[in-house]
């Protein structure tokens, strides 16, 4: 959740895409990797829809996945059957996964949200900067163009509640990401939950959640990655 919306301008990722990111994790060169980014960085009016939508909610700051293209990238590469998000906001990562999947031909993304609102925010202080907060009158994943959401199981709630019941019904977690704020005792859980249907070839993803995902790293006896110039990180599975 690092990338801004500006007044004049939307901006869905935050500096280069880093290819050697997703290289590490998925194992394939960098120039496979950078032909997908190139394809989606190419793939105008996708990218307009999301942008347009976004802008149509009247926001002049807006938090958001830094890296859209490392994770379209990914999933184009891993060619996943299930792909588990916790964390969706205005929709703009579901959006990227989605995408990539519709161009699989196969897949399915489950997202966990427990919606944040501007509106009834008790707190008197104004919302600074940027914020990750659903803008009245929108709910999660407001931004998910209709053509892409055959493919989305969308579940709402808070990820310790909603996680336990929706793994026990998948057979793998083939890619997951965690972008949410997190305490580190409930990450962990939420690992712990995880990793019961991580296989090998399993791709995990925390943003800006240090401690709980080199905890994991290290159970898995596996490297931990970064996205250059985000707290992105992530892991695969041997």
């Amino acid at each position: 959740m690092t990338a801004l919306i500006s007044r004049s301008k939307v901006r869905l990722e935050r500096g280069a895409p880093d290819s050697l990111f997703v290289s590490k994790l998925t194992k394939e060169s960098v120039s496979e990797v950078e032909k997908e980014i190139e394809t989606v960085r190419e793939n105008t009016e996708f990218r307009s829809l999301i942008e347009q939508t976004l802008v149509s909610g009247g926001r002049t700051n807006y938090i958001q996945i830094c890296a859209p293209f490392e994770l379209y990238a990914l999933t184009r590469l891993c060619v996943p059957k299930h792909i588990v998000e916790v964390g969706v906001s205005s929709g703009v990562s579901s959006a990227y996964f989605l995408q990539a999947l519709n161009e699989n031909g196969r897949g399915l993304l489950h997202s966990i949200d427990l919606p944040d609102r501007e509106a009834g925010r008790k707190s008197s202080r104004p919302l600074r900067g940027a914020s990750w907060a659903l803008p009245t009158g929108k709910e999660s994943g407001w931004a998910v163009p209709s053509y892409l959401r055959r493919d989305w199981d969308l579940r709402l709630g808070k990820s310790g509640d909603v996680l336990p019941s929706l793994i026990k019904q998948l057979s793998r977690v083939d890619l997951f990401l965690y972008d949410v704020p997190y305490e580190i005792d409930e990450a962990i859980d939420d690992f712990r939950t995880v990793d019961q249907k991580l296989r090998k070839g399993s791709i995990a993803l925390a943003d800006n959640c240090l401690v709980p995902i080199t905890w994991w790293a290290k159970r898995r006896k596996t490297r931990i990655h970064r996205r250059k110039g985000s707290g992105l990180r992530g892991f695969g599975v041997t």
